[in-house]
């Protein structure tokens, strides 16, 4: 059972929030947050730093979490933050209580200052629109939740403000050496009307302005010769220095959901002086404390008597001192995680589970295709179920609660590369059809390639290596799968050796799920072979036959040399029933070279299914190899099965098929002899192979492939 609530952390990985304000409020709630709970992280993102990321019993790279349970909550500390369709998944689940930490609506209030970027203006009020979608609201403050209420009207909303950092709890006071603003390079934080007000008294212009925060360069000029010391980014270290050495702090913002500045202050016992702005009327109640943003010489009057009048600092302090104590993290946590419920009883559905799937379909040039075509009508009978192929496959079905369970069917080309992609983004199950993904990376470059590959071997791949592998895959190292590993909720292969690899090299449990059959024949008679091989043009010719694309991972030099060898004794034609790659006038040199080139017969186009399935009635035996590491998959091999048709294929390949007997194992090396003598004894052999078939063709059914892929997606 998955934790029953969810935190959005990626606001902790940018680093525009992280050090402050929305930043700090975010740790402060996980740092209190009951355990356990998933958190959400964006892996296109710095990492999360090891402290927070140790919090969480369980970090996703996107939010699609079949499983949860059905009183799940969602808290988002960030919720204005940008993607937030990263999270629709979740908002869009009615079963799922979605709560929202709201700090403030300046950018909407103030679009010629904070959204001057068309495609700022387009995140932030996407955003908006997504903050519909929650059930629960924690304002940081009063006037933030009053202009909650003016945009979304009547909803949930429970005052918390936000949290100081455990640094500011700790600060010793010392002599007051300066006045401190914490500040930056938003206009709203209004340094100047600071500056004026010092500039324009003798008395305060005999105290250092101390202004923190990163300004670019033509401010920081402005503000240097206005007489501001500052000192940029600082560290908690010096910070707490900062503030421990104040006369007061000036917090003289335009704008604030929540001041933390002045809380602060506070806990470090010092005055804070604020403008006169709803936010600091929540929390200075002294208005002999607040100014008009715009006003110099009131903030002037504020501030001298602080200098000059024994006992005012000193009164301020005391009057202050009891505030901040409601805004520690434990506190402002106490107040969310008190409130945070299940705002109604889970939904529940008696219909058949939504089910989208996308994948290749015909007419794709693809086995993928062909085996997704044959197991969606089985999969239709268990689920409701929407197939996006081609032009059809968008991130919209992983983002939509139309569909309880995404699952992406991945291939080893680039018919898989989209919907690889959305995968991996936003989380989906993925069926993967191939033990390794070294075609499909290799197909955005060999830099793409390589970088996975370094990533998953943890030593630099070459662009030559990849290059390398790609010729010859019983050169390759690295798998190409730690990506969608990560991301797939499950992962499913069709081969064991696969789901070990993932295992103990990315630490990922991923499933395991024979291979089906997917064009099944009735039973074979006699005849009907003899009217394949009349409808073909064949006569009594003995013919072997290679089932797939003629690529150069299926051993055809080992074929063609086998068959040389066997054609020296037997007299017989191979014919290879497939479409052609850049590959095949090579092999078809390398038959001529042979003296076997008029008993050899490439494919020239790609099948109909027609041609394909009289193909498999009507040779009398087949041939089928695979070149690379353990763990590869043949649909060809599972058709050879499925029409009774006796055939030669190394080892990997029948195993991971669970192959009957009339399937001949060969080593996994490709021996020429050995290929060529079993080869043979098949021709010299007339075994009766329905009984075996049937049996065969029963058990690795599509319909029971069906049952058990639902249940791997939880149904």
């Amino acid at each position: 059972m998955l934790p029953r609530l969810i935190i959005d952390m990626r606001c902790l990985q940018l680093p525009d929030y992280a050090t402050r304000g929305i930043g700090t409020h975010a740790r402060g709630l996980i740092s209190h947050a009951p355990k356990p709970f998933i958190g959400l992280i964006d892996p296109n993102l710095p990492a999360l730093p090891a402290a927070l990321a140790a919090l969480a019993a369980q970090l996703s790279p996107h939010a699609y979490l079949p499983g949860l349970p059905t009183d799940t909550v969602f808290l988002n500390p960030s919720p204005m933050g940008p993607a937030q369709n990263f999270v629709a998944r979740l908002l869009l689940n009615p079963a799922i209580t979605k709560a929202a930490c709201v700090h403030d609506f300046i950018p909407f209030d103030a679009p010629e200052t904070h959204l001057l970027r068309r495609a700022h203006g387009l995140e932030y009020f996407t955003a908006m629109a997504w903050l519909r979608r929650y059930d629960q609201f924690f304002p940081v403050s009063q006037p933030t939740a009053t202009r909650l209420g003016e945009l979304y009207g009547p909803v949930p909303a429970h005052v918390t403000g936000a949290p100081l950092p455990g640094w500011a709890e700790r600060v010793t006071p010392g002599p007051g050496r300066h006045i401190l603003m914490i500040g930056g390079s938003d206009p709203r934080k209004n340094p100047e009307v600071l500056l004026a007000a010092r500039n324009a008294n003798d008395i305060l212009r005999a105290i250092p302005v101390v202004i923190t925060g990163e300004y670019p360069l033509e401010d920081k000029i402005r503000l240097q010769n206005a007489g501001a010391t500052l000192p940029g980014t600082v560290d908690e270290p010096t910070l707490q220095h900062l503030y421990a050495h104040a006369v007061c702090v000036v917090v003289p913002s335009r704008a604030e959901g929540f001041s933390l500045p002045v809380v602060e202050a506070m806990a470090a016992q010092t005055p804070a002086v604020v403008s006169d702005i709803p936010a600091h009327r929540a929390l200075v109640a002294d208005a002999s404390l607040r100014f008009p943003p715009d006003d110099a010489p009131a903030l002037a009057a504020i501030l001298e008597p602080i200098l000059t009048q024994p006992g005012h600092r000193e009164r301020l302090i005391a009057a202050q001192s009891g505030l901040w104590r409601g805004f520690t993290a434990d506190a402002v946590a106490k107040k969310i995680f008190g409130q945070l419920y299940p705002a109604t009883p889970a939904i529940t559905r008696g219909a058949k589970p939504r089910v989208a799937m996308l994948t290749p379909l015909p007419p794709a040039k693809s086995g993928v295709a062909d085996y997704s075509a044959a197991m969606a009508p089985e999969l239709a009978r268990l689920c409701e179920l929407s197939l996006f192929g081609g032009p059809q496959i968008s991130a919209l079905p992983h983002l939509s609660r139309a569909y309880d369970s995404v699952l992406s069917v991945i291939g080893n080309s680039p018919h898989h590369s989209v919907i690889q992609q959305l995968a991996i983004t936003h989380g989906s199950a993925a069926l993967c059809h191939d033990s390794r993904l070294l075609g499909l990376a290799a197909w955005h470059g060999p830099g793409h390639a390589a970088a996975m590959a370094s990533a998953e071997l943890g030593r630099p791949v070459s662009h030559a290596e990849i290059i390398a592998w790609d010729a010859d895959e019983t050169l390759r190292e690295a798998d190409f799968l730690q990506p969608l590993a990560i991301a797939a909720r499950p992962l499913i292969f069709h081969a064991r050796e696969p789901v070990a690899q993932v295992q103990s090299r990315f630490g990922v449990a991923a499933a395991h799920l024979p291979f089906a059959i997917q064009r099944p024949f009735p039973a074979i008679s006699p005849a009907m072979h003899r009217a394949a091989r009349h409808a073909l043009g064949l006569g009594d010719k003995k013919i072997i036959a290679s089932f797939g694309f003629i690529g150069h991972n299926k051993g055809i030099p080992a074929a063609l040399h086998a068959f040389a060898a066997l054609r020296a004794h037997l007299p017989c034609r191979l014919v290879f029933v497939g479409e052609p790659t850049g590959a095949t006038p090579a092999y078809a040199a390398l038959a001529t070279a042979l003296g076997i080139a008029p008993f050899v017969q490439f494919g020239s186009h790609f099948f109909t299914e027609a041609d394909y399935r009289n193909h498999l009635l009507a040779a009398d035996c087949a041939l089928q190899l695979r070149q690379g590491t353990p763990g590869n998959i043949s649909g060809a091999l599972q058709d050879c099965i499925a029409a009774g048709l006796p055939s030669v294929a190394n080892r990997d390949l029948a195993r991971n098929i669970f192959a009957p007997s009339y399937i001949r194992e060969v080593g996994d090396d490709l021996n020429v002899d050995e290929i060529a003598n079993a080869l043979a004894e098949m021709l010299d052999t007339k075994d009766d192979t329905e009984a075996e078939r049937a049996t065969h063709c029963e058990t690795y059914s599509m319909a029971n492939y069906a049952k058990k892929l639902m249940s791997l997606l939880d149904f």
